[in-house]
């Protein structure tokens, strides 16, 4: 089922459950904060429309990332820029999709964790490519891949747009320490 919400009561959406919780947000609050009636959608739609939205968006970068040729490495640095850039451009709905899925009720968080769960698989074929090359140590494929997409997504914690450090920045520092770490040193 296709659900059909104003992006203005979205974004106030994404801006309360990241900053009060799904759980302290009523739809009246939603609805206050955008001026917009929330007509023929509840408050569970909108986290629903959030968390696929940022899913959705997640998974077009690295698909994007994973089309181009390139050597195991440079698409791990890659896909390590393109994470990184979904979460600076979409903070609020970051913080709903790493923290507040587990509101969602038993069939849509089935359909999300299928979703990340997917995700993460992409991430940790690319860690088992390396290995099976000869280019990364021989380490825990799960370890990694859980250790590097849980050091991204914090991001969404502390990113500063007016900070010091740019996404490129932070992908690059980022993506060093993860590949010096996994390469093979002989």
């Amino acid at each position: 089922m296709t659900i059909t919400v104003h992006p203005k009561l979205l974004a106030e959406a994404e801006r309360l459950f990241s900053t009060r919780g799904y759980l302290s947000t009523s739809l009246n609050d939603i609805s206050d904060a955008a001026q917009i009636p929330a007509q023929n959608v509840s408050k569970e739609d909108l986290l629903w429309k959030s968390a696929l939205g940022i899913a959705d968006a997640f998974k077009s970068a690295l698909d994007n990332v994973l089309s181009v040729p390139r050597p195991v490495d440079d698409r791990l640095r890659h896909a390590i820029m393109a994470h990184i850039n979904v979460i600076v451009e979409n903070l609020n709905a970051a913080n709903v999709y790493m923290h507040e899925w587990r509101y969602l009720s038993d069939d849509r968080r089935r359909d999300y964790l299928k979703r990340r769960d997917d995700y993460e698989a992409k991430f940790r074929a690319m860690v088992s490519e390396g290995i099976h090359a000869g280019i990364f140590s021989p380490v825990d494929e799960k370890l990694v891949t859980l250790m590097l997409l849980s050091s991204l997504n914090w991001i969404s914690q502390w990113y500063n747009p007016r900070g010091e450090l740019t996404p490129i920045d932070i992908g690059h520092t980022l993506a060093d320490l993860t590949l010096n770490g996994l390469y093979r040193h002989v």
